[in-house]
């Protein structure tokens, strides 16, 4: 891995903000890397001398903590000894004085930088994002999945892009082998829950996968063997069908929505013995879809009482409710942010799907408002370079929009085959893929 950002921190005190910090950077496009486990010995030395000496960029969480840290020390040291280019974040403390001539950002109070300083990360260590490629969507997929005996009613890829999940009303959820696109092979099914399965998500590090089922329960699996998922815990707050499930970025939240009409916080850190921390209770109707922004700073929620709410996540204990979008004239049924966590998304079944300006979190601004679907917008998502949304549909299509303007969205394309309606999507890693599932039982893959 090279051209990459390299981040320096104390373990001790910083790890959870480096998790937010490095999810942040990920969703602006920047490669980073951090020591994400703790491992001693010589060879680890060497591992980060290596990705210190390939990096393009050296960031540095200060911190008393890290001041005092020898390892922080080290990596300072080579930083500056190859002339790589510095650029600290002011977390808690004061600036190092062995940097007092070096530009720092102040992020105190646990904030994420601004786009003006992401901007300063070297033209090497932004990732290129794909333009735009509508015209390769022509509406005929590349794989048809069949095998579930009922409506497919979720979707997700792995982290990797090569393992697929499809939850049912069927009970069932299968992993799909989707290395090869154009001959996806079933690897595994797994069947313990009782009710049909809303709503899945993979973990942020591809080793777990969370599913949300009308039997009131969430269940996680550990996928280390994908070939034989195992149920490691099964989360039984609910009292109505658990419509969506979504981690938080770091990985150490898992937020779910459910019929019962409220929000529920779990720590999942620990697979084996998750932990309810929060129930959010303003909703007065189902609550269809949750997300959380790229940040991890925000939720936003998606409510059959047609309203969309934001919450701030400063303390994950104590979620705030700081806005209320309202707008749609029916249930809002998706709500995905833009992968710069700046627009939102939200599908409703009024059949449009409105666009929210959320540079300031506490006064979201409406955009734009896409018609031309004929039904309920039952999916929203954005491609993985922010410049192409999709819309699934109970018309049966799937829309194309261009939203690099948010304010005057374009469409470009309508992808028909599937026969029923479409019921979520989801795109690859690499944005070159569209997966979308629908009632006629089908899950097709697009190019």
């Amino acid at each position: 891995m090279s051209g990459h950002v390299f981040i320096s921190y104390s373990h001790a005190s910083d790890a959870g903000y480096v998790e937010r910090l490095a999810a942040h950077l990920e969703a602006a496009g920047v490669a980073v890397w951090f020591d994400r486990d703790i491992v001693s010995g010589e060879r680890w030395a060497d591992m980060i001398e290596e990705r210190i000496d390939s990096c393009a960029a050296f960031v540095l969480v200060m911190t008393p903590a890290a001041k005092a840290s020898l390892w922080v020390t080290r990596e300072i040291n080579r930083a500056e000894e190859l002339g790589k280019p510095i650029l600290p974040l002011l977390l808690d403390g004061k600036v190092f004085f062995r940097l007092n001539d070096v530009q720092y950002e102040d992020v105190t109070g646990n904030r994420m930088p601004s786009t003006g300083y992401v901007d300063r990360l070297p033209k090497s260590v932004t990732l290129a994002s794909p333009a735009p490629r509508p015209v390769k969507l022509r509406g005929v997929p590349v794989a048809t999945l069949t095998g579930h005996t009922n409506f497919v009613l979720s979707v997700g890829f792995s982290p990797d892009g090569q393992t697929l999940a499809t939850g049912s009303f069927d009970r069932t959820v299968r992993l799909w082998n989707v290395t090869d696109r154009l001959r996806p092979v079933s690897t595994a099914t797994l069947t313990d829950h009782t009710g049909s399965v809303w709503s899945m998500v993979f973990s942020p590090d591809g080793r777990t996968l969370a599913t949300g089922s009308a039997d009131d329960t969430v269940r996680l699996w550990d996928l280390t063997d994908r070939l034989r998922p195992v149920a490691t815990a099964t989360l039984t707050a609910h009292t109505g069908t658990v419509l969506s499930v979504v981690f938080s970025p770091d990985g150490r939240i898992l937020a779910t929505g459910s019929t019962d009409k409220t929000v529920r916080l779990w720590n999942v850190t620990d697979r084996l013995r998750p932990v309810a921390t929060a129930t959010l209770t303003d909703h007065t109707d189902a609550v269809r879809s949750v997300v959380f922004s790229p940040d991890g700073q925000t939720l936003a929620t998606g409510s059959a009482d047609d309203t969309v709410r934001l919450w701030d996540l400063t303390d994950r204990q104590r979620p705030v409710a700081t806005a209320t979008l309202t707008g749609h004239a029916g249930e809002v049924l998706s709500v995905r942010f833009s992968p710069d966590g700046r627009i939102l998304a939200t599908g409703s079944s009024d059949k449009t799907v409105r666009l929210w300006d959320l540079t300031d979190r506490q006064r979201p601004v409406a955009t734009a408002t896409l018609t031309g679907h004929a039904g309920e917008v039952l999916s929203v998502r954005f491609s993985p370079d922010g410049r192409i949304l999709a819309t699934g549909s109970s018309d049966k299509t799937v829309r194309l929009w261009n939203v690099t303007d948010p304010l005057r969205p374009v469409a470009t394309a309508t992808l028909t085959g599937h026969t029923d309606d479409v019921n979520s999507m989801s795109f690859s890693p690499d944005g070159q893929t569209l997966v979308t599932t629908s009632d006629d039982k089908t899950v097709r893959l697009w190019n």
